[in-house]
C-alpha cells in the first residue's frame, strides 16, 4: 500500500519565488521562473525548501501578502 502524499500547492508568485503552502498550513517557496508556475499547480516535497531559510523580512512580506490564502 502507498502512503498518501501530502498536497503542496502554489498560491502565488513573488520576487522569483513560487510560494507553496501544504495541507498541513506549512509554507514553502521553490525558485522558479514566473512562466513555469500556474497557481494551484502542486509541487513535490523534494522540490521545496522551507519558507523559514529565507531573512525574516522576506518571509514577512510573504506572509502578509499570502497569509490569508
Amino acid at each position: 500500500m502507498q502512503a498518501l502524499a501530502i498536497e503542496n500547492e502554489v498560491i502565488g508568485y513573488m520576487n522569483g519565488k513560487a510560494i507553496v503552502k501544504n495541507e498541513n498550513g506549512e509554507w514553502f517557496y521553490v525558485e522558479v521562473p514566473e512562466e513555469f508556475i500556474i497557481a494551484g499547480e502542486q509541487i513535490a516535497d523534494e522540490d521545496l525548501a522551507p519558507l523559514e531559510l529565507l531573512p525574516k523580512p522576506v518571509q514577512m512580506g510573504i506572509l502578509k501578502e499570502m497569509g490569508d490564502r
